[in-house]
């Protein structure tokens, strides 16, 4: 445990003490009392309370303190924070604040915020609307209902560059070979072979085919990836390798890259923002993994060995197209119809525009 203490003397002659603790272990927060609840109260404060465990709020409640505060942005669907805005609503004195309420956010902040995330999604809900993560274990990152919306309703076509995804095939699964020409994406190219060097082969042919260019083409290089990233780098192709497993580019939202691209893929086929190919093995697959909220509020999705232990296979097809619409993540891709700025510009930006949301808590 860590802790430091203030005095304060007050005019009439009465001392206060400000004392500032962190503990993660229960026992350690425990042995604060009020001498007296009418001339010497005892106030505890706690700070990011969703992040804090029930055993510490257990122990807290044994201090019988004389007020409790608890704040915090507001995270996932559960914890002590969470049950006081709920089931345990009637307990508190219940205060919510929105972005809207605080005089050092921007409008143009939030708009960049609704325009990077989406309006529905749980991390606009959570920083702009203080509204908790209501992300359950059946929850899903993609909906069959998005789905059939994006089926049945897609934008008009606008052709591009060819930007491809790459996902290699472990054990039993398929390669896939998913390729997006603008907003629309082309039929799926799935083959399995346990020649991974003649798989390599394969790729090699049908980027040639597809009129592909290297840099163009995005690969899951995390296990088996990687070996078949090299091959086709020794055949000439330096594709760009991604690791799924990876630190996500925006951190504070997502658990890793996995997670970042499919939530990004999830907000182009919300929106309909692209032409997918009718495929059954995609429907199925884009419409089965689960969205996952930790502590912290940071939006993941479901590991592939709880996929495989609910008797669910390895979505290829679905890695294969979330890699081609992120196409490493651009900031200038689909989802931001705005001009591309002039370096001039990017450094007047660096320079007196200060980050989105720094330091922003949002919530009760």
């Amino acid at each position: 445990m860590t802790s430091g203490e203030i005095r304060y003397l007050h005019p009439n002659g009465n001392t206060s003490r400000i004392i500032g603790y962190s503990a993660t272990d229960a026992g350690r927060a425990e042995g604060w009392h009020a001498e007296d609840h009418d001339n010497h109260p005892l106030l505890m404060v706690v700070d990011e309370a969703k992040t804090v465990a029930d055993p510490l709020f257990e122990a807290i409640s044994r201090c019988q303190p004389t007020r409790l505060l608890i704040a915090s942005s507001p995270g996932g669907s559960s914890g002590a924070f969470y049950r006081a805005f709920t089931k345990e609503a009637d307990m508190w004195k219940k205060h919510s604040v929105t972005a809207f309420d605080c005089p050092h956010i921007t409008q143009v902040q939030i708009d960049e915020v609704i325009q990077r995330y989406g309006e529905k999604h749980p991390l606009t809900r959570s920083m702009i609307y203080g509204e908790f993560v209501d992300i359950g274990s059946e929850s899903l990152v993609i909906s069959l209902n998005q789905l059939q919306h994006c089926l049945t309703t897609p934008p008009a076509f606008k052709p591009g560059t060819r930007v491809a995804g790459v996902d290699f095939a472990a054990g039993g699964d398929c390669n896939v070979l998913a390729i997006r020409d603008g907003n629309k994406v082309l039929p799926f190219l799935a083959w399995r072979d346990r020649d991974t060097m003649a798989a390599v082969g394969r790729f090699i042919v049908e980027f040639k085919k597809a009129g592909l260019e290297a840099n163009n083409i995005f690969a899951d290089a995390s296990g088996l990836g990687m070996p078949m990233c090299d091959a086709l780098a020794e055949a000439g192709w330096e594709v760009n390798r991604v690791n799924f497993g990876s630190t996500a580019y925006d951190a504070d939202a997502y658990t890793n890259r996995s997670a970042e691209m499919w939530y990004g893929m999830a907000k182009k086929i919300d929106g309909a923002e692209i032409i997918l190919p009718e495929d059954d093995d995609l429907t199925a697959q884009l419409t089965c993994r689960k969205s996952l909220v930790n502590s912290k509020g940071k939006l993941g999705v479901e590991s592939k060995d709880s996929m495989r232990a609910r008797g669910l296979a390895s979505p290829d097809k679905a890695d294969a197209l979330a890699l081609c619409l992120d196409g490493g993540n651009m900031r200038f891709d689909l989802t931001f119809q705005i001009e591309r700025p002039t370096w001039k510009s990017l450094q007047a930006m660096m320079e007196f525009h200060d980050p989105v949301m720094a330091g922003f808590e949002a919530g009760g």
